[in-house]
């Protein structure tokens, strides 16, 4: 049971999966082939002019001008851009909907039956990029929609066929998505492990770009990204008065500290040293507060050392996907110059970049 509540509050994988894919040059290709995915759509309402006869000839024509009008949408959409997550969601949901809207309109019951392993497709997506939850509801919309067809077959006197159809379906629908879903949670396991500094725990300094990235690839309107870099002020006078232990606590107490200060969204990297750098999506292009309360952070812990924060924020709507490497790599360099920017007004305070103020 442990088990099964970890696997079903698991969060979902599609900001880490979209900076994988691409930092690793997989992005256009998977959008390419998912934009394939979205038009074929298109099938649909050739199925309901010239496919077999439908149980209900309004049913399949709607069904079919909204499949249409979704594909072509969604083809463009996968065409132009890497989608944001509630898009991504958006695009499973219409997939799972009209596949399911086939399988009812269908006059042959048994075309029906074996119709609803389609929705594997769908249910196999949703385990890629998202939770256990949005499995749950492809899954129960496959069952259903199944024994339905299932009684319609075993009606017109075939119930061994019913059965066997039906497990089919079943079978379809729970192993390809929970296999898919097996591998991606191993991969990012496995990541997990050779991704985090081993003093604090915190993202090193690769894994923290390939998730930023994803999250600029899966940008969404009317947000920010912000990138804060903190710099402990005269770190190594701990190191030379209290020697390297004490050091490593002190890094470790900020690390605790920043994680405690910043939402569940953030991301929170030890770059090397006394260096930290964090990212989130903010609403504000200059985060005055959210830098505020990294700082007071850093001088809450039991060493009482102080920082200097620099942030850099870019729009998201405004980053191209295949330049979100390029634009995370500005937004560090501008965040670094705005850091040593308050460090040279003596510390303990913040900066932006762009902003010729420093707040203490």
């Amino acid at each position: 049971m442990e088990w099964v509540k970890k696997w079903w509050r698991q969060p979902d994988h599609f900001d880490w999966l979209s900076g994988y894919l691409q930092t690793r040059g997989m992005a256009a290709p998977m959008r390419r082939g998912l934009a394939l995915v979205a038009a074929s759509l298109v099938l649909v309402p050739v199925n309901a002019l010239w496919g077999p006869a439908s149980i209900d000839d309004r049913l399949a024509v709607g069904v079919a001008v909204v499949a249409a009008l979704a594909g072509f949408s969604l083809a463009a959409l996968w065409i132009r851009r890497w989608p944001t997550r509630t898009e991504s969601m958006l695009f499973a949901a219409i997939g799972s909907a009209t596949i399911a809207g086939g399988c009812l309109w269908q006059a042959q019951p048994l075309i029906g039956l074996m119709s609803c392993t389609a929705l594997a497709v769908s249910g196999g997506y949703i385990a890629f990029f998202h939770t256990a939850r949005y499995m749950l509801v492809n899954f129960v919309l496959a069952m259903t929609v199944g024994a339905v067809q299932a009684i319609r077959v075993a009606a017109e006197g075939e119930p061994v066929l019913a059965l066997t159809g039906y497990f089919l379906v079943l079978e379809l629908n729970i192993g390809v998505p929970f296999a898919i879903q097996v591998i991606v949670r191993s991969l990012g396991t496995d990541l997990l492990r050779s991704d985090r500094d081993p003093l604090t725990g915190l993202l090193n300094r690769r894994a923290f770009t390939n998730a930023v990235v994803g999250r600029l690839v899966a940008r969404a309107d009317r947000a920010y990204l912000a990138v804060a870099l903190i710099d402990l002020d005269r770190f190594k006078a701990i190191n030379d008065l209290h020697g390297h232990a004490s050091g490593d606590a002190a890094l470790v107490d900020v690390a605790e500290a920043l994680t405690a200060a910043c939402a569940e969204s953030a991301l929170l990297c030890r770059m090397g040293g006394e260096e930290f750098l964090i990212a989130d999506v903010v609403t504000a292009a200059v985060p005055t507060e959210w830098a505020q309360r990294l700082c007071a952070a850093v001088t809450s812990t039991p060493f009482r050392v102080t920082a200097s924060v620099g942030t850099a924020t870019v729009p998201l709507r405004d980053v191209k996907p295949d330049w979100a490497a390029e634009t995370f790599q500005q937004l560090v360099t501008d965040a670094d110059a705005a850091m040593y920017s308050a460090k040279r007004r003596g510390g303990n305070q913040i900066q932006h970049a762009g902003d010729t103020r420093a707040v203490s």
